[in-house]
């Protein structure tokens, strides 16, 4: 009877199983109703009311190409959930993506502030993708935010890493039944979190509007052809493109590559910049044109991929000759 007529209340041992039971019931349909579940706190002390779930900010993780493009923004969400995860039992996973604080990410533990605040600790000043992350807690009572401070020369994962001894050697990586070389396999390993998503110092842009438009039709077509060839067996079935670090340098060095494609923002780490590197020094000992027009995600999008591509080779032009030609005399390499 009265306001809470027809309503069930179940009482948990503790609040955290409480909030994992809301996670899992909320808006399941039992004989054809949809119930509404939620935990009612505001006849709990205040000490237990702060303690049901932590809250943890994250800044510095989202970038322009994650509100520009959907797939970009849901692919970085899901790294920030993989990354939380791994300090505790995580909830709703939310990000602003408008207003003063666009791109600061929000994330619930389940296990309460206490957890949250270890997470905090843990992730605050963490270099992940080439980016310094900023952790900090929310008090559920004054909504205070609590902000380790960070120090660019000395994080506090460094600092404590200065007494751990030297991590063992990775185990080696496979492509099939063969050992992927250490420095390929490096880069594989860099940890999936966005980076800034701008163009970084080595990348220079060519002068014109017509340059991404003609290198977008190019790569579309000749990715086209190549996995025409496939399935055609009267079609040529001579290798149009490379794609990746390790093929890419292997194709320059055996005379085959053309013209390179590189993202203009591969990620700022010691592996990938190493390899980046050697392919712009293969490409200037072979007077190679060297493009710099997309990030990773564009490029990746040109090849009709929903993946992030970080280079391309262009081995053989047939079928897109003309917008081949079109960038070489862009470039002045005509």
């Amino acid at each position: 009877s009265g306001d809470d007529k027809g309503n069930v209340f179940i009482v948990y041992e503790n609040n955290g199983a409480a909030e994992r039971a809301v996670q899992q019931l909320n808006g399941l349909v039992v004989g054809g109703s949809k119930i509404v579940v939620s935990t009612n706190n505001k006849d709990l002390p205040q000490e237990q009311q702060e303690s049901r779930v932590g809250e943890l900010v994250l800044c510095n993780v989202l970038n322009d190409d994650d509100f520009e493009d959907e797939d970009c923004f849901n692919e970085s969400m899901e790294d920030i959930r993989n990354l939380a995860r791994k300090y505790g039992n995580i909830g709703d996973v939310k990000a602003e993506v408008s207003g003063e604080h666009k791109g600061r990410v929000r994330v619930s533990y389940l296990d309460g502030h206490e957890v949250a605040q270890q997470a905090a600790q843990k992730l605050n000043g963490l270099v992940v993708g080439g980016l310094t992350i900023s952790a900090s807690v929310v008090s559920s009572a004054a909504e205070n935010i609590s902000n380790a401070p960070i120090d660019d020369k000395d994080p506090p994962m460094q600092e404590k890493n200065k007494s751990e001894p030297p991590p063992p050697p990775p185990p080696p990586m496979y492509s099939g039944d063969k050992i992927v070389p250490e420095q390929f396999a490096a880069c594989k390993r860099v940890p999936k979190i966005p980076n800034p998503g701008t163009p970084r110092a080595y990348a220079t842009k060519i002068t014109g509007e017509r340059a991404t438009p003609t290198l977008i039709e190019m790569l579309g077509e000749l990715m086209r052809l190549q996995e025409r060839s496939k399935d055609d067996k009267n079609a040529r079935a001579r290798r149009r493109l490379v794609m990746g670090l390790r093929e890419v340098a292997r194709g320059i060095r055996a005379h085959k590559v053309k013209m390179v494609i590189m993202a203009n923002n591969l990620d700022d780490y010691g592996a990938i910049d190493s390899k980046l590197q050697e392919i712009l020094d293969l490409a200037r000992g072979e007077d190679l044109p060297v493009l710099f027009e997309l990030n990773k995600r564009k490029l990746g999008k040109a090849l009709g991929k929903s993946i992030k591509v970080s280079v391309v080779g262009i081995q053989n032009a047939d079928g897109a000759h003309e917008q081949f030609k079109k960038l070489k005399k862009m470039m002045g390499k005509a």
